[in-house]
């Protein structure tokens, strides 16, 4: 099949990851996939990097009339026979140019926001053949809407557990962080709705009892850290480490003892299910999506969502009880390998990519 991902974002995240994981996957199974993107973003760079066919293009607001025509060329001179789209601009975009041309559209939710119920949200999510979403909550959304009609298929988001191994080496003689020091942190994507705040509120009271490092990876402006670090008292602030965006999570995940995610809103996480292949013990809030992954005290611990005291006692829990640390982190990695692989996530994609070509095959037959 000739497959064509389109996505609007320059930053990279988990749904970024996502369409990359999916392209990747696909094109070893022998099909041809191409990605659309925006102009010098980070999938385009990790895409041309991997050997993925990408066009970049200017998908703005603004510009998105203009787009349409360039993404019909695209799928005509590319035969491309399955669109699938992820964000919103870039699925009015190719929402339209997959329908102008007569080829099946699928189009992927990847968060939890609610759609609108005008006329506008009515046409566009009118298009697709059929919606993928990364979870249920996400589906629940999605109905609670309107969309009582459609065909949504929930399929989460997967990790590559060739590349995210317990096995790798950590970073710490890079860090100068001694083996025997404890380290907390995550490797989120920092944004309001992933509760960061509420992590570095809590770590006055955790490093009082149990002294440790705090560690992040990914991309921050320096006001969002600043806002983050007023949380902190100021002689503490040596404990807390940026790493800046890196492209060796796997290592940073070796070097994390306790994976703590404070998020306040999320349909899904790639950066959980990446700590829990890795193995990491975890403290994670209580929002509603992670009830589909996580079992409190079985491979992972709850807080009450934006509670930082309670956040505080959980991490402190796993920081004093090694045995239950090791208990919960094995636990996590079983979770993530029987149900978050790669194979799992493009098995289930590819039939109905498949459900939908033979389709056509079919019409095409019949006439």
């Amino acid at each position: 099949m000739n497959i064509l991902h389109t996505e609007t974002l320059k930053r990279w995240g988990g749904q970024q990851n996502r369409v990359l994981s999916e392209a990747l996957g696909l094109q070893k199974r022998g099909h041809n996939v191409i990605i659309a993107c925006q102009r010098e973003s980070v999938l385009a760079q990790k895409a041309r990097q991997a050997g993925i066919k990408i066009y970049e293009m200017n998908m703005v607001k603004q510009a998105y009339l203009a787009a349409i025509p360039r993404l019909m060329k695209i799928i005509k001179e590319e035969n491309i026979e399955i669109v699938s789209t992820h964000s919103s601009v870039d699925s009015w975009a190719g929402g339209i140019a997959a329908k102008l041309t007569g080829r099946h559209l699928v189009r992927f939710r990847h968060n939890l926001y609610p759609i609108g119920r005008g006329p506008l949200a009515k046409f566009i999510y009118s298009l697709p053949d059929r919606i993928i979403v990364t979870s249920n909550a996400v589906k629940d959304v999605l109905r609670e809407c309107g969309l009582i009609n459609k065909e949504i298929t929930a399929i989460p988001s997967a990790v590559n557990i060739e590349r995210f191994h317990p096995d790798v080496e950590d970073i710490r003689g890079e860090l100068n962080i001694p083996s025997e020091t404890t380290i907390i942190g995550n490797t989120s994507t920092f944004a309001n709705v992933k509760g960061q705040e509420f992590l570095f509120q809590s770590f006055n009271s955790i490093y009082e009892k149990h002294p440790c490092i705090l560690l992040f990876a990914g991309r921050i402006s320096e006001p969002f850290k600043n806002s983050l670090l007023s949380h902190v008292k100021k002689e503490l602030h040596d404990k807390i480490v940026f790493l800046g965006h890196r492209d060796d999570i796997p290592r940073i995940l070796k070097t994390i003892d306790i994976f703590v995610f404070p998020s306040v809103f999320e349909s899904i996480s790639t950066a959980l299910l990446e700590a829990m292949i890795m193995g990491k013990p975890l403290v994670v809030s209580d929002v509603p999506t992670f009830k589909e992954i996580i079992a409190d005290r079985v491979n992972g611990l709850y807080f009450k969502v934006k509670d930082s005291g309670d956040m505080a006692e959980k991490v402190n829990l796993l920081l004093k009880d090694k045995e239950l640390r090791m208990r919960i982190g094995r636990k996590a990695r079983d979770t993530a390998l029987k149900k978050f692989t790669i194979n799992s996530m493009i098995d289930k994609t590819e039939a109905i990519y498949k459900e939908l070509y033979k389709s056509k095959i079919k019409n095409q037959n019949a006439k």
